[in-house]
């Protein structure tokens, strides 16, 4: 895709805006990704998979839960699909304010709605696959992902006998935040982790602020306590700053492999 000759400057969170496009049916895939929180401790999920590079050297590659939707499968299904398959464990989504531009439902036109917890995807990604991915008639494409936010209880079970044949040497880690960042450190899906673990916390601080409750309660008519039971709190004598520490990535591979499920 070619890009807009003065590109659209976007949040700080974001890439350049790319040109208005259309694209066929065969030229591109949508997909859906997850990452998955733990609440109860404050880790998240991150994927492993061994393989060999060009020279017969053992790698590890570390990668988050995610992958095509199937045909009559919606984002949200294919997210927790993915999850579930790749992961082995079972995942709910994790409600978060999230600054989304999706409307509310018809019956209520407030844009209030906007300060209030949902499962909307927080990062939609972009990716080329090359020609001759699909045979030898296929002429490459754009993948998009659309990345939620899950959560899993603190008896999470890893369940055996869920991955594809092609994904059956995939290994689970429970790991901290900064464990997370230095596994997943020259992807995306280190910004997308990232985001969701701060999404999560300052989630956790807005609605214990008295002006949010007081919003949601006199603008909005709806009971603050109920909306803040859907969100998951953070432990308990847990110090944020904690899991953010950083470590080189040696350290963060031999913690990831303690942490395997």
């Amino acid at each position: 895709m070619s890009r807009p000759t003065h590109s659209t400057v976007f949040s700080r969170d974001s890439d350049p805006g790319v040109q208005d496009s259309l694209w066929f049916a065969n030229d591109f895939m949508l997909g859906a990704g997850m990452v998955i929180i733990q609440p109860s401790t404050g880790k998240m999920v991150v994927l492993s998979d061994q393989y060999q590079d060009a020279h017969g050297v053992d790698k590890v590659h570390f990668f988050l839960p995610k992958g095509r939707k199937d045909i009559g499968e919606s984002l949200e299904q294919t997210a927790l699909r993915e999850a579930y398959e790749e992961s082995g464990l079972r995942v709910t989504f994790m409600p978060l304010i999230v600054p989304t531009h999706a409307p509310s439902p018809p019956s209520s036109q407030n844009t209030l709605h906007k300060i209030l917890p949902s499962t909307e995807p927080i990062f939609l990604d972009m990716h080329k696959w090359r020609a001759g991915h699909f045979g030898r008639t296929d002429t490459g494409g754009e993948y998009l992902t659309f990345w939620y936010v899950g959560q899993i209880p603190d008896n999470a079970v890893l369940e055996a006998g869920t991955r594809m044949p092609d994904e059956v040497g995939y290994q689970t880690h429970l790991v901290h935040h900064n464990q997370a960042m230095e596994l997943l450190a020259g992807t995306s899906m280190a910004a997308i982790v990232d985001k969701a673990y701060r999404l999560w916390i300052a989630t956790n601080h807005q609605i214990h602020n008295p002006s949010w409750l007081d919003l949601v309660s006199t603008r909005l008519g709806v009971d603050p306590a109920s909306v803040a039971a859907q969100v998951p709190a953070l432990p308990q004598a847990w110090n944020v700053d904690e899991g953010r520490r950083s470590e080189s990535s040696a350290e963060a591979q031999d913690n990831a492999r303690a942490a395997t499920l």
